[in-house]
C-alpha cells in the first residue's frame, strides 16, 4: 500500500482516538497488525504522529500548566497545613 494512504489512515486512527478514553497507542499498533503494516517499520511515525496530540492538550490548558508552575516556584513550607 502507497506510504501516504497508510500515514493518512494511521492519522485517521490516531485522530478518533486521541481524546476519548483509550489507547490510541494501542489503537494504532493494532491499526497496524489489521491492515498488515510491519509495526516496527511505523514505530516512528507512531511516536511523531502523538506530539499533535501532545501539542494540543498543552495549547489548550497552557494557562493552567502556566498558573501550576507559577505556583510551584512560589510554595512554602509553612504554607502547608497537615
Amino acid at each position: 500500500m502507497d506510504l501516504t494512504l497508510t500515514a493518512i489512515l494511521l492519522g485517521i486512527v490516531e485522530g478518533l482516538t486521541e481524546f476519548i478514553p483509550v489507547s490510541s497507542t494501542g489503537h494504532l499498533i493494532l491499526a497496524s497488525e489489521v491492515f498488515g503494516y510491519d509495526a516496527e517499520q511505523w514505530k516512528v511515525f507512531n511516536g511523531v504522529i502523538q506530539l499533535g496530540g501532545i501539542l494540543a492538550v498543552v495549547v489548550r490548558y497552557w494557562r493552567t500548566f502556566w498558573a501550576v508552575g507559577l505556583g510551584l516556584l512560589r510554595w512554602r513550607s509553612e504554607s502547608v497545613a497537615f
